[in-house]
């Protein structure tokens, strides 16, 4: 099997381990043995649990950024289109992906192997935010920093609520739209 191929398996079977078993029973071993492979075979792809875990959290950040991007790149121009990209980008993303992501991001809160990636991927989202709201508001870095820290924790929220069945996923989409857009209208419009 190619590699490419081999890796998209082994983190495949990762995320079913998580969903079946829970976080506790991911081991590359374990991943080995229920993948079918050699336990070098794992090592050789991730290294450690703690790279697999942060190979698991990047394949979903690039999933979420890949969604992003495509739907802004329609040339969506109203705050409330952006909004809804951003929300909708994000809930979809956890909820297609399923609960097992949760488990993995808290996974590597465990660990501080991880918590630099775990704090760059935060700081990704915040950049983000930031580059796709200030093509409309413009928002003082100070403030920034805090607002979009804040949106960050209410995506995460609402799509875990999401992922539980507490609310539906377009009531999610919809309550972290009215956040943004109810905060960013406040800040006045950038101009070209």
């Amino acid at each position: 099997m190619p590699k490419a191929a081999r890796r998209e398996q082994l983190l495949d079977t990762a995320r079913k381990i998580i969903a079946e078993e829970g976080t506790e029973a991911l081991t590359l071993g374990h991943l080995a043995e229920r993948a079918g492979v050699s336990k070098p075979i794992a090592y050789e792809h991730f290294g450690t649990r703690a790279g697999l875990l942060v190979a698991l959290c990047d394949e979903y950040n690039d999933r979420q950024v890949a969604a992003r991007e495509k739907a802004l790149a329609t040339g969506s121009a109203t705050l409330a289109d952006i909004t809804a990209i951003f929300a909708s980008a994000y809930v979809n993303c956890v909820l297609d992906i399923g609960p097992e992501m949760g488990a993995a991001f808290d996974a590597l809160a465990a660990s501080e192997e991880t918590a630099a990636f775990r704090q760059s991927l935060r700081q990704g989202y915040i950049d983000e935010y930031r580059k796709g709201f200030g093509r409309l508001v413009d928002v003082p870095p100070t403030e920034g920093n805090a607002i979009y820290a804040g949106f960050l924790g209410a995506a995460e929220a609402l799509a875990n609520d999401a992922a539980a069945g507490r609310i539906g996923r377009a009531a999610a989409i919809e309550a972290l739209s009215r956040i943004y857009t109810s905060t960013l209208e406040r800040y006045p419009r950038t101009t070209d």
